[in-house]
């Protein structure tokens, strides 16, 4: 064993080999291996509940600077488990840090706005249709966020949140089409008591997005089997 491990100085195949198995390890291992995993069992390697996320902690003198900085890190996805006998429809978000740095992101499992169009408030949303079990977001587009609102995201990771939804009896019987999105366009205001000894960071670093918005490709909703 000890053999294998032994570097040949003469052989300068073995030294590039070498190389080329720490940068498979170091840069492609991490972005690859979780949707590997997620495709060999969703179930087990899908991602963390999201709210089992830490919660952030006084963000006006804590805060990733990579994660400050980094831009568009988010990637989302929603699958489908179909239409139970019952008539309710399984959906299943995962929302997956890209970047190296922690990132904060406002996560509401009581809050997530279901649409059958865009209504465009920031926070997590599904948009569906036809109709289903709608419902309209509380509070939209604070200024800022409960810091037991914000969960921190780690580099690689996904997290998952799991809807059940009363399916309509028109996609019951014919099916649907849904997508879901984050949006968050304000970098967060402070909230009361959150700065701690002394405030470094101006505001709560919500603003990781260009554009203020990410989407989830659209799926299609099988009608109930």
């Amino acid at each position: 064993m000890t053999g294998l491990l032994r570097l040949d100085r003469n052989n300068p195949n073995a030294f590039i080999g070498l190389i080329l198995l720490i940068v498979l390890v170091v840069f492609v291992l991490p972005e690859r291996l979780p949707d590997f995993l997620a495709e060999l069992s969703p179930r087990f390697f899908g991602g963390i509940p999201c709210a089992r996320l830490p919660a952030a902690a006084g963000l006006a003198a804590h805060q990733s600077i990579l994660g400050r900085q980094t831009r568009d890190p988010l990637r989302l996805a929603l699958n489908t488990g179909g239409i139970n006998d019952e008539g309710a429809l399984m959906l299943r978000l995962s929302l997956t840090n890209m970047s190296l740095g922690a990132v904060p992101i406002v996560f509401q499992a009581d809050n997530i706005a279901v649409a059958d169009a865009d209504d465009e408030t920031d926070g997590l949303g599904i948009v569906i249709a036809p109709a289903v079990d709608l419902n309209e977001r509380a509070d939209p587009n604070p200024a800022g966020y409960d810091e037991s609102d914000i969960r921190l995201l780690g580099p690689r990771q996904t997290c998952v949140h799991s809807l059940e939804l009363l399916a309509s009896p028109d996609m019951i019987a014919d099916g649907g089409r849904a997508s879901a999105y984050y949006r968050m366009r304000v970098a967060g205001a402070h909230q009361p008591g959150s700065g701690g000894a002394r405030q470094i960071y101006a505001d709560q670093g919500l603003d990781i997005l260009s554009d203020g918005v990410v989407f989830s490709p659209e799926i299609e909703i099988p009608p109930q089997s």
